[in-house]
């Protein structure tokens, strides 16, 4: 099993007050962290990617990219870097109304033969549901509950 956690999952941890008060939100930070240390212990592979990278690049404000920047290296295993096949990939998932950097990161996860991409994105989540993906998409939440399961079978 190897897993890819999109932009949304390593900014969650280090949301602002006010977001941090929702009882989901706080929720899916368990579930991250939870995730993050199922990991660690079961040896699961997180992958990282230059598309993660720039985003996190992107984050105004420089406490918090410092912080997210931070997890995001202490957590992934490897990062892939964008090569040809993932930049087409991308651009056909943009045509099923994919927007441009779930595309990317569904190539990068796809390339890596990854079994799931967690996301707090509810829109990637569904939008992602009508594809046929070598990567399941999945909320953090879901995915420890798919995780139990898959160690049974």
């Amino acid at each position: 099993m190897k897993l890819y956690f999109d932009n949304c999952c390593y900014c969650r941890p280090f949301d602002n007050r006010a977001h941090m008060a929702q009882v989901r939100v706080q929720r899916e930070v368990k579930a991250i962290m939870d995730t993050v240390q199922l990991c660690g212990t079961a040896g699961i592979p997180i992958i990282g990617s230059a598309a993660i990278r720039a985003e996190l690049d992107d984050i105004g404000n420089y406490a918090k990219r410092e912080c997210v920047r931070d997890f995001y290296e202490e957590v992934i295993t490897v990062e892939l870097t964008e090569t040809d096949s993932i930049i087409e990939r991308a651009l056909e998932l943009t045509t099923y109304k994919i927007g441009n950097l779930d595309a990317y990161h569904i190539a990068f996860a796809e390339a890596a033969e990854t079994d799931y991409l967690l996301t707090t994105d509810d829109r990637f989540e569904r939008a992602a549901e009508k594809l046929d993906l070598k990567t399941k998409i999945i909320n953090p939440i879901n995915f420890l509950g798919e995780y139990f399961i898959w160690r049974l079978s």
